[in-house]
This record gives C-alpha cells, structure tokens and sequence, in this order.
C-alpha cells in the first residue's frame, strides 16, 4: 500500500506529468459541459429525441473515418506542436458553437460537431503519446491510473456543472467555458519542461517481451504500419476483447431505464446506476495504476478483470435485487478500468514508438 501510494506522489511530484494530467482532468470536464449543452440544444432544434440520436450517431462518425490516418499522423510529427495545435483548434471550433444561440440552425451544429470530433481524432493521441513520452517508464502504470481516475471523476462531476451553468446562464456560456477547457492542456503543454532522461528508466522501457522483427520505421506507409500492428497477436486478441466488452456494455447502458422502472427507482435510477459504474472505475484506476505491470503476466490481469465486468453485466441483467444490482455495477465499473488501465500500460512498453 505505502508503495502504491509512492508512485502515485512521484507523479503527481513531476512537473510535467502533474500539468499534463491536470489539464486533461479540466478539458475532460468541459467535455462534459458541451455534451449537456449540445443534448439540450439538437433537442430544441429539433423538438424530438431523434435529433438528439443523430447527434450522438454523428459524434461516432469521425472516429470511425478519419482514427487511422490521424493515429498514423501523430505516429510521424509526435513532438508536442501537434498537441498544442489541435487544442487551440478545438478550443476555436467548441467555442464558436455559441453561434448557435444566436443563428439556431441544425446543419450548422452538425457541421461544428463534425469537425470538432475530426480534429479530436489527432488530439486524443497526441496527448496519450505526450504522456508516455514525459513520464518515466517505471512510473507509467500510476500515471495511467489517474489518467482514468481523472476521466471518471470528470465523467461524474462534469454533467452536473454543466446542467448547473446551462440553467443558470443558458448555452452560450457553456460552448464558451468548454472553448476554455481546451486551453487548459495547450497551456500545460507550453509548460512543460525538457525531461532529462535517467539511464535507469531506459533500461526499464526496454521490455523483455517487445515483438521480435524488424520494427516498422518512421517512413513507413500507414497500411504498412496497420498491417503490422494487426499481425501481433495479443494486441489482435486485446482489440477482439475491448470490441466485445464494448458492445456488452451499449448493451447493458439501453437496459438501465428498464431496470430502474423494475426496481421502482423511477427516472433517476440511472443516474444511481451510472454512479455505481464510477464509483467501481475509481477504485479500478487506482489499483491498476498501483499494480499493473509492463511484462507478459499483466495479460492474465487483463484477461480476470474484462471476465468479471462481462459476468457482473450479465448478473446486473438477470438479478432482481437493487443490492445486488449496484454491487454487479460497481464490480462493472472496476473491471472495465482495471483491464484498460491495465493493458495500456503492457502495450506502452511493448509497442515500438514510432507505431505507439
């Protein structure tokens, strides 16, 4: 326990990572500020809950089209320009989404949508490649954890302040605080001091258990490097099983209305549901961090804690007890932030950088 509690000061004791995961907490809340925003504005646009559907349908689009070649991109300028230029872009494209309250007009908000999650396609991991690269290889796994942990606090905190200030001050403001959010990781970004690279770490980043053959170089085509990626085994298997979880859990998400009228929790049974959910994924971030590891056993964890998030979804499913059902949720909550905190941490010491 002393020991997890160590690493996790040695992170947030350095400089750089401390500013990088500070920044990613503030932007993930403001995330969730525009979310509230955008929910309730397709809806007045729109006056039905399918404009809402096609909002969120929307979001997707851009992650489905343009993740490869923007993973490619980062792969081939991974210095920190790249970050910084696509969170200023964001922070222009989310705040001129106040534009909408003045000229409401539907195509307008799903043109600024769009190009907001296309831009976040390159912005996502540029910033997951700031980390590993600012953070020394024995003290990636905590840094992972909070990583989590901080997108679960965001996650929780971030809807209720949005609601917050939308009621109180419309959707203007929202669009305007979320545009500042952004800022928050350019300016850590531009804070961030050169890191003086320790012998010792070094030693520790080169894992035992990286793929032999010719690692693909930075000049390599982007198929070239796909292809590369998909002919690793365990990674293969490892997208197999997030896939499936993934769908598992939609699945479950669709059912949280029925079980909340079942168990004669009303409306705001969901809300209790999705706070089982996070309450799981913190203690889940924390003891990941603490405990993963870079070598091959850290797949064995990954592979106990995604088995019992896909048993606990299912016991959630078919128990009737409200008891049972918030503790299936919260076991939920832990497995899945346990596995992804888990097998970020293997793959960061398995891959070769310039196909991070």
């Amino acid at each position: 326990m002393r020991g997890a509690i160590a690493r996790y000061r040695e992170v947030l004791g350095d400089r750089n990572a401390a500013l990088l995961l500070g920044g990613s907490l503030v932007s993930d809340i403001g995330d969730w500020f525009n979310t509230v925003a955008l929910i309730a504005l397709s809806y007045d646009l729109t006056g039905d809950a399918l404009g809402v559907g096609g909002l969120l349908a929307l979001r997707m689009v851009p992650r489905l089209v343009f993740q490869g070649p923007a993973g490619a991109l980062v792969d081939r300028l991974p210095g920190r320009r790249l970050l910084l230029a696509t969170q200023i872009l964001m922070a222009a494209v989310a705040t001129s989404f106040a534009l909408l309250t003045a000229v409401p007009n539907l195509w307008l908000l799903y043109a600024l949508v769009f190009l907001l999650e296309t831009i976040g396609t390159a912005a996502r991991p540029a910033f997951m490649v700031a980390l590993k690269t600012e953070v020394a290889p024995p003290r990636r796994a905590a840094a992972n954890g909070l990583l989590f942990t901080g997108m679960t606090v965001a996650q929780f905190v971030g809807p209720l302040l949005g609601a917050l200030v939308l009621n109180l001050f419309g959707a203007a403001l929202v669009f305007v605080v979320n545009g500042l959010t952004f800022l928050a990781v350019a300016l850590a970004v531009t804070r961030l001091r050169s890191r003086t690279v320790d012998p010792g770490d070094e030693a520790e980043a080169a894992s035992p258990d990286r793929p032999a053959g010719q690692p693909v170089g930075a000049n390599a085509g982007v198929a070239e490097g796909y292809r590369w990626l998909i002919r690793q085994p365990d990674l293969a298997l490892y997208v197999a099983l997030a896939l499936s979880l993934a769908v598992l859990v939609q699945g479950t998400v669709a059912l949280f209305v029925v079980r909340a009228d079942d168990l004669a929790l009303g409306e705001g049974g969901v809300g209790i549901f999705y706070a089982a959910v996070a309450a799981g994924s913190v203690v889940g971030s924390a003891v990941a961090g603490a405990a993963a590891r870079p070598d091959r056993s850290a797949l064995y964890g990954v592979a106990a804690a995604a088995a019992s998030c896909a048993v606990a979804l299912a016991v959630f499913g078919a128990l009737g007890g409200l008891v049972a059902a918030l503790v299936a949720l919260v076991v939920a909550g832990f497995g899945t932030n346990v596995h992804e905190v888990s097998a970020l941490t293997f793959f960061q010491h398995r891959l070769p950088d310039a196909l991070y």
